[in-house]
């Protein structure tokens, strides 16, 4: 008989029960092991970044020197502040219309997750999502925006991560920092600016209540645009703040709170101070700040700019030309602190985004005269003293260039003093020839031009100011010589920084000598009198010293004037952008000249940034050197001859200059004897020439003196040499020749 297997008392029906209970509970039991397993895995999978790769983006600030707001840039309008920086009025309306359990949660809602689940399961796509604060800062924060089965459960996890690592606190500040308001306002700072112009602090119930009311849809609730679904909303969110007790009286006592006009979409560019904005952030660029941390970086920029000079700059600009300037002419202001480089002040034009274009940075014109002070730099350095003499006829013709003055006007016998404050072009050709135009492109160039000077290098008109230059590179090089020859970089970034005050860069101020101070203090002495009684009289402050130069261009096109004092140099120009567009014929002048609208543009800026500050002196000019013994001849210089090898040139173009009326040229008359000529000389014998030399005579050559008695070196002395240019000193050919018969040079 076979043997039953079965368990004693079991029946075939018990035991077919047995294995479906068996199946139910592995249908059951697999799919939640198959879930629990999927979950373990995206747990594992799924890394939160640190807390500085997902910050919220925040807008830079740029602040003048003294800490107020400049300008902010950046993508988003957007400013972090802490959760103690919110009211608790807007906290307490963002959790009744987003989050009631907020602080209840695990940072999900099992109700919520399920209830979204089924509608998207019976649409076939995803529709809805979970509705807590922490899965939407998730979202936002961590996650793309597509809409996947795989990236809603990743928002789940990130969620639960967030609520373990974070807490509530941090993940409510994170959300309210995070989340769009409409407007163009991201985080609730910018919200509450945008929307009512107070900070976040102050938000009362009825302003926090319209802000939460936003946070569903921006565009459909926005007052402006859908006043009744506003309302609504509105209602809707005090309603669950009076469920929560966090209401104080019935719904009915709050009024709908007034609203800021909706302000069409501007940029922040627009006017004088974009050219600053634009200034700071090329400079942010060249320390290497790459464009996404200053659009989004939190950054606090501290320029150098002076919120009353540059109001002041603005002022005296607009106020000297009017609302508009002829189409094609432009107008630079910049103001640099010698000695350190910073720029204080800067009127690149009227609006960047009419002409993103700066005209102290990236516009230029030729310098005309206002070029001169470098020639005369390069001279004294040369040992060419302020008192050699000159002939400012006009036209004359060296080295086949013909030069002319303005208005073809002619001086006399003239030291450099008189030829700077009357800009006499046939008194600085020559001088700068004799000095060489090398040397002038170099001591130029020393000073802080920067500009192109190859072509003007192995030419007389660098001396008349045709090298393009920028109204920067003017004030910096004048800034040098205000700084008694230390010339400084400029720089507008002073600092930078996040918002709790960690440095991330400090400018360091660069300066180098590169003039003899004791030239520089000549240089200022001979700008001095272009100011007081020369070209640039419309530049005179009252009660304190001035030094500046004046710059005019042929046709009109480019008229500057560029000047200082102890404690500021200033740039102005005036340009056409067309060589066929003269300045001519606006701002109440008939013709634009340097001493015109740039000097009284200069005068009535510098006049008022630095009203109510000390006067200060310029440094003494150095002693003048004693007067040659009566065995020395009186050193003076004679025009260069011209060239004899072909028709002479005329000099384009002439740069062009205003300078006060010629005194009359005196008859011809035998000139009186010199002061070291011997007694019983005829009146017009050389210097040096023995009693009944007739006039004219060339005297014999000095012998060489010895070294006890001899004439200091001008290299050494820095002072005036007569070297061969004297007739009455110059040595034989032969040995020797061509150097000084005094000095031996």
């Amino acid at each position: 008989m076979d043997r039953d297997l079965a368990e004693p008392g079991a029946s075939p029906g018990r035991r077919g029960s047995g294995r479906l209970r068996r199946a139910a509970v592995a249908v059951v039991v697999v799919p939640v092991l198959a879930v629990l397993a999927l979950a373990g895995w995206l747990w594992l999978s799924t890394d939160l970044p640190p807390a500085s790769a997902v910050a919220p983006p925040e807008l830079s600030e740029l602040r003048y020197a003294d800490g107020s707001v400049l300008a902010t840039v950046g993508v988003e309008n957007r400013t972090a502040v802490r959760l103690d920086q919110v009211s608790v009025a807007a906290q307490q309306a963002v959790l009744a219309a987003e989050d009631r359990g907020f602080y209840d949660d695990v940072g999900i809602s099992p109700r919520g997750v399920l209830r979204a689940a089924w509608v998207n399961l019976r649409s076939g796509e995803i529709r809805e999502g979970g509705s807590t604060i922490t899965q939407q800062y998730a979202r936002a924060a961590y996650l793309s925006r597509e809409r996947t089965w795989q990236r809603k459960l990743r928002e789940v996890v990130v969620a639960l991560k967030l609520e373990r690592e974070l807490g509530k606190e941090q993940l409510l500040e994170n959300y309210l920092n995070t989340v769009y308001f409409g407007r163009g306002a991201y985080g609730i700072e910018a919200a509450a600016q945008t929307w009512f112009g107070v900070p976040a602090a102050e938000l009362d119930v009825a302003q926090g209540a319209v802000l939460a009311s936003l946070l569903r849809s921006p565009a459909t609730y926005d007052p402006a645009t859908s006043p009744e679904r506003a309302r609504d909303r509105w209602l809707y969110t005090l309603r669950g703040m009076a469920d929560e007790g966090w209401l104080d009286g019935p719904v009915e006592d709050v009024g709908y709170p007034e609203v800021r006009p909706k302000q069409e979409p501007g940029n922040r560019l627009g006017g004088p101070g974009g050219y600053l904005v634009q200034h700071v952030v090329a400079e942010l660029g060249a320390h290497g700040f790459r464009p996404e941390s200053i659009d989004a970086g939190g950054l606090v920029v501290h320029t150098t700019f002076d919120p009353r000079a540059q109001a002041e700059a603005v002022r005296a600009v607009q106020s000297t030309l009017g609302e508009t300037l002829p189409d094609g002419v432009y107008t630079g202001l910049v103001s640099v602190e010698p000695g350190t480089g910073r720029v204080r002040a800067e009127y690149g034009g009227a609006d960047y985004v009419a002409r993103p274009y700066n005209a102290v940075t990236q516009g230029a014109a030729q310098a005309g005269s206002s070029f001169k002070p470098y020639v005369l730099a390069a001279a004294l350095d040369r040992g060419i003293g302020l008192d050699t003499l000159y002939d400012g006829r006009s036209p004359q013709v060296f080295d086949g260039y013909r030069v002319r003055n303005f208005a073809n006007s002619s001086f006399g016998q003239v030291d450099l003093v008189t030829a700077t404050a009357s800009s006499i072009n046939t008194v600085y050709v020559p001088l700068g020839m004799r000095v060489g135009p090398e040397r002038v492109a170099d001591m130029a160039a020393e000073l802080g031009i920067t500009a192109d000077m190859s072509l003007e290098r192995d030419s007389p008109t660098i001396s008349l100011g045709v090298t393009t230059v920028t109204p920067l590179e003017q004030a910096v090089a004048f800034a040098t010589l205000a700084a008694g020859g230390v010339r400084a970089e400029p720089f507008v970034v002073e600092k930078v920084t996040d918002r709790s005050g960690r440095v991330f860069y400090e400018h360091e101020v660069v300066t180098e000598r590169v003039l003899d101070e004791a030239i520089a203090a000549e240089v200022t002495f001979a700008l001095q009198r272009v100011v007081t009684s020369g070209s640039g009289r419309n530049a005179r402050l009252p009660g304190r010293p001035a030094a500046g130069k004046t710059g005019t261009t042929s046709n009109n096109t480019a008229a500057w004037f560029v000047g200082y004092t102890p404690g500021l140099s200033t740039a102005v120009a005036v340009y056409s952008e067309r060589a066929d567009l003269p300045l001519r014929g606006f701002a109440g002048v008939r013709e634009v000249t340097g001493g015109t609208l740039p000097a009284r543009m200069w005068g009535r800026y510098t006049a008022a940034a630095l009203a109510g500050t000390p006067v200060q002196p310029f440094p003494p000019r150095p002693e003048p050197e004693p007067e040659p013994r009566p065995d020395q001849p009186t050193p003076s210089i004679s025009p260069l001859p011209p060239r004899s090898d072909g028709p002479p040139r005329e000099v384009a173009p002439p740069p062009r200059e205003v300078a006060p009326p010629p005194a009359p040229t005196p008859p011809a008359q035998a000139p009186p004897p010199p002061a070291s000529a011997p007694p019983g000389a005829p009146p017009g014998a050389p210097p040096g020439a023995p009693p009944g030399a007739a006039p004219g005579a060339a005297s014999p050559a000095p012998s060489s003196a010895p070294p006890s008695t001899a004439r200091a070196c001008s290299r050494r002395t820095r002072r005036r040499c007569c070297c061969w240019w004297c007739p009455s000193c110059r040595p034989p050919a032969g040995p020797g020749a061509g150097r000084c018969g005094r000095c031996r040079w």
